[in-house]
């Protein structure tokens, strides 16, 4: 099975489209033959595409998926109609390929996104649902044509490779616009919004823009079955709906999904929105507001588990989380974050809510060390709640009955305790 080294997969990008162009060339994959749906952004990018791609299954496209990263497997990366590829097929499309990729020195993630486009096409997908792995001019999956681009939104992230300020990282989003082709954009402020007109315009690409071509509203919150209701309001279809991925950011994810179907309707005439109540009450996508009950060393604990790893996030976050009822219980804060990302600004937010820290060593190598950690949480909070722990297991051998936490910081994280639970659950 494929595997690498965490942490490595980030280290070892090397930006640019030529090498897994020529290399799906060369192999005779002939990708440009499937549509697709091409989806860049700071937050939002999964939970939109995984709407999008349900609505697409529920109107009968056989529809691919492909997302990062995984949070347990990587197998969940690439999907058709909901179900992950197989141990047995990855496995035997690693063996075919690996040999000749190393020849064209892809990348771990270009080889990742080249066996998502090899197996899409064998699979002879109707459509597939492209999420970038960062940025996006230069991503691995910038080489497609789509039906429609999309651009969720717009934050500091990956700073370090993007660029130091909105315009920038806007502009590296920008790069997923193609001629001719509309460009949907969510909840963007308006110096990036200005950006990715700019870049819309010189390709004739017509913008459909949050809050101006279509909005959404949140009505309420149902917190025993964990949904919101949203009213949308689009090009031609008006509706409301009981949406299982909660918070306002997924307000406007979903909106951003829904208008994206209302535009593919001339050219995927079997869209059905009379699916998508159903559809969207029932989505399902772990790690985003993600609430888990489990019974752990014969001690009962709760876990809300999120993947928010930047200041917007972790801000949208925090909004949800104080409307919940959880932030009226005892709840604690289990936390990871990896070193490149703004961990001051992160830690600083989080300690307005939180006053009793557990600190997790993550098995990657990017993840910020937990002894650095807990200095910068000590600014804030008294020492004799900050706990440090090297291993999930030291952990979870440490909590007490009826425990609730928070899980933030990082996809790696919530991948770690969700692996766990699932093995251990009593």
């Amino acid at each position: 099975m494929i595997s690498v080294e965490s942490g490595k997969e980030y280290k070892t990008m090397v930006l640019g489209l030529d090498r897994i162009k020529i290399f799906l060339f060369d192999i005779g994959v002939e990708y440009n033959k499937i549509k697709y749906i091409h989806i860049a952004g700071t937050n939002g990018k999964g939970s939109t595409a995984k709407t999008i791609s349900e609505i697409l299954i529920s109107s009968g496209y056989k529809t691919g998926l492909y997302t990062s990263p995984h949070l347990i497997k990587i197998n969940e990366r690439i999907q058709i109609n909901s179900l992950p590829i197989t141990d047995k097929q990855l496995k035997s499309l690693d063996k075919k390929y690996s040999g000749i990729s190393k020849k064209y020195k892809l990348t771990y993630f270009e080889y990742i996104t080249a066996l998502a486009f090899i197996y899409f096409v064998k699979n002879k997908v109707d459509i597939a649902v492209l999420e970038t792995g960062l940025g996006g001019r230069l991503d691995a999956t910038n080489i497609v044509t789509p039906l429609v681009s999309v651009i969720t939104s717009i934050d500091f992230d990956h700073t370090e490779i993007l660029g130091n300020t909105l315009k920038k990282i806007a502009f590296e989003k920008a790069g997923i616009i193609k001629k001719d082709v509309p460009v949907v954009c969510g909840n963007i402020k308006k110096d990036a919004l200005a950006v990715i007109k700019n870049v819309a315009k010189k390709k004739n690409a017509r913008v459909f823009v949050y809050n101006k071509d279509f909005k959404a509203r949140h009505v309420s919150y149902n917190w025993k079955n964990l949904t919101q209701k949203i009213s949308y309001y689009g090009l031609n279809k008006n509706l409301t709906m009981d949406f299982s991925l909660l918070g306002d950011s997924q307000v406007y994810n979903s909106a951003t999904a829904l208008i994206v179907c209302e535009i593919l309707k001339k050219d995927l005439p079997k869209i059905k929105f009379s699916t998508v109540k159903k559809v969207c009450k029932n989505i399902k996508w772990p790690a985003r507001f993600d609430f888990r009950k489990n019974k752990i060393n014969g001690k009962n604990c709760s876990f809300v588990i999120d993947g928010a790893h930047n200041i917007q996030a972790i801000d949208n976050f925090i909004a949800l989380y104080k409307k919940s009822p959880f932030y009226k219980k005892n709840t604690k804060l289990l936390f990871a974050v990896m070193q490149e990302k703004d961990v001051k600004a992160v830690i600083k937010e989080v300690s307005k809510v939180f006053d009793n820290v557990s600190l997790l060593k993550v098995e990657n190598s990017r993840a910020a060390d937990t002894n650095v950690l807990k200095k910068e949480f000590s600014k804030y909070i008294d020492n004799k709640n900050i706990c440090t722990y090297d291993t999930v297991k030291q952990f979870f051998k440490n909590i007490q009955n009826n425990d609730v936490y928070i899980c933030l910081g990082s996809f790696y994280l919530a991948g770690t305790i969700l692996k766990f639970t699932e093995e251990t659950n009593d």
